[in-house]
């Protein structure tokens, strides 16, 4: 049997473990002494230049990717021109990546024969597809939720969405599509994101809007 790399698309909430999910994929590579591709875009500033970091506290040297760069371009001269025999590319934070982008990957898996692993947000904030993600849904071969619990006390349910808190500590629906920020307050005054499944989340944009129509 023939087999076809694929792109694959990883997707699930902030804090479900992505992240660590890709430096473990790329340590399982180096191990067996293949060699990976490890990309992250440069919007996101939360890990160190030249690395990609889980919160866990594990991480992996990696690619920094503008907006502008051509992915495809660069794994073919890695493969073709420097000789360099390229086992899987690693994206993370996917849903930072161009619909130019998301092709190009397309492109390593259909005339490179080399897998896509793609990691990232589904949606932001307000439940709106990213557009990294929206056009992995596009263009991706294969798809995998990766899963975890809503963060409300009591609420085993699947986390579903990533509600965004104020600098006061409410639930805001309101602002820029991407603004950085972590799964718990960090300093008193600074934005932060709550996980939640799709029960809670209605519940907080219902009150949000019903606070704002007043």
């Amino acid at each position: 049997m023939i087999k076809i790399a694929k792109v694959y698309f990883r997707f699930g909430t902030m804090d479900s473990s992505k992240t660590a999910r890709l430096v473990m994929d790329a340590h399982e590579y180096t191990q067996k002494g293949e060699f990976v591709l490890p990309i992250k875009p440069v919007i996101d500033t939360r890990s160190k230049k030249g690395l990609i970091e889980s919160r866990v506290g594990i991480s992996t040297r990696c690619l920094d990717l503008e907006q502008d760069y051509n992915i495809y371009n660069h794994v073919k001269d890695l493969k073709l021109n420097q000789g360099i025999e390229v086992s899987c590319v690693l994206i993370d934070e996917a849903q930072f990546l161009t619909m130019a982008q998301v092709i190009q990957l397309r492109l390593v898996a259909d005339n490179l024969d080399i897998p896509v692993m793609c990691y990232g947000l589904k949606s932001d904030f307000r439940g709106n597809l990213f557009a990294g993600s929206k056009a992995l849904f596009e263009y991706a071969n294969r798809f995998e939720e990766i899963k975890t619990t809503c963060r409300v006390e009591g609420c085993k349910k699947k986390a579903m969405f990533n509600v965004r808190y104020d600098k006061n500590g409410n639930p805001t629906f309101s602002g820029e599509q991407v603004k950085l920020g972590d799964t718990k307050q960090e300093d008193e005054g600074t934005e932060y994101y709550i996980v939640k499944c799709s029960s809670h989340f209605l519940a907080d944009y219902v009150k949000f809007e019903e606070e704002n129509a007043k």
